[in-house]
């Protein structure tokens, strides 16, 4: 297992603090002292943005991540539709900057760096959306890596879904492993198996930006796209808790000890998840 860490049911921050600061063995220090004010949560309404999603999901969040993040602590994004961030350790860190590039919703996007150097186990920081609550989840998001990009031996990972219930909920993420593919690896209670995409293997391409969608049911189906071309499709990652937290929180590489060659970044531009 390339990290644990001690997860309090409830406290949710703090697992966000736990994952940004450390990925070997994190402590919870301290509760949540105040929620982001939620969005109002609307039906979905299919299109083309984002064609994978399931037909009646119920939109939580649709941002634009126009809002610059607070640099320090563990705040709420001001402006933001109920996202916070917490930074990560040492060096790095995520910003907004205008990329008049961005495919989706121009030209805010961020921009989290990792600089030659950085040890691998932790993420510049991690900008997380902590009200889910629910058996199926969709995420949608639009994702750039730099060119060149340092995956180093072990890749980088993208974003994380949370299950609730303590030590047996546990979470899944999505990674960009050394083979250039995406790849979920759930690390559940019982299940710790990697999911690697058995439909579609497509080669991300660096440098260029990629719509990225998600979806992960507690009953067992789980589905992720590139590009909006299916890459894996399993029906047996199955969890007793519902999700309860998203997490854009790009951890760089496992507990090896390898250090970044080179300075990297990954980009995001909007995020959208939706529940069912």
């Amino acid at each position: 297992m390339w990290w644990s860490r001690r997860r309090t049911s409830g406290a949710r921050r703090d697992r966000a603090r736990a994952l940004a600061l450390c990925c070997a063995v994190a402590a919870i220090m301290c509760g949540r002292a105040a929620s982001p004010t939620r969005a109002p949560s609307s039906p979905s309404r299919p299109g083309t943005s984002w064609p994978n999603e399931p037909e009646g999901a119920r939109v939580l969040t649709d941002w634009g991540m126009d809002q610059a993040p607070p640099q320090t602590g563990d705040e709420p994004i001001g402006g933001s539709p109920g996202w916070s961030v917490v930074h990560g350790v040492a060096t790095g860190g995520v910003g907004s900057e205008a990329d008049p590039s961005a495919p989706f919703s121009p030209t805010g996007v961020y921009d989290f760096v990792y600089p030659r150097g950085m040890v691998e186990g932790t993420a510049p920081a991690t900008v997380y959306y902590d009200h889910l609550d629910a058996g199926e989840v969709y995420v949608g998001f639009w994702w750039k890596p730099s060119s060149p990009f340092d995956l180093g031996p072990n890749g980088n990972k993208i974003a994380f879904l949370f299950n609730g219930g303590g030590d047996g909920g546990g979470q899944q993420f999505l990674i960009l492993l050394p083979d250039g593919r995406l790849h979920v690896l759930p690390e559940y209670p019982g299940d710790y198996r990697w999911r690697h995409p058995n439909v579609n293997a497509s080669a991300v391409a660096l440098g260029q930006w990629h719509r990225i969608e998600w979806y992960a049911s507690t009953s067992g189906p789980l589905k992720w796209w590139l590009d909006g071309v299916l890459q894996g499709s399993y029906s047996d990652v199955t969890n007793p808790h519902p999700f309860d937290m998203f997490q854009l929180s790009p951890t760089w590489g496992g507990n090896t000890g390898a250090r970044k060659r080179e300075t990297d970044h990954y980009w995001f531009d909007h995020v959208h998840l939706s529940v069912r």
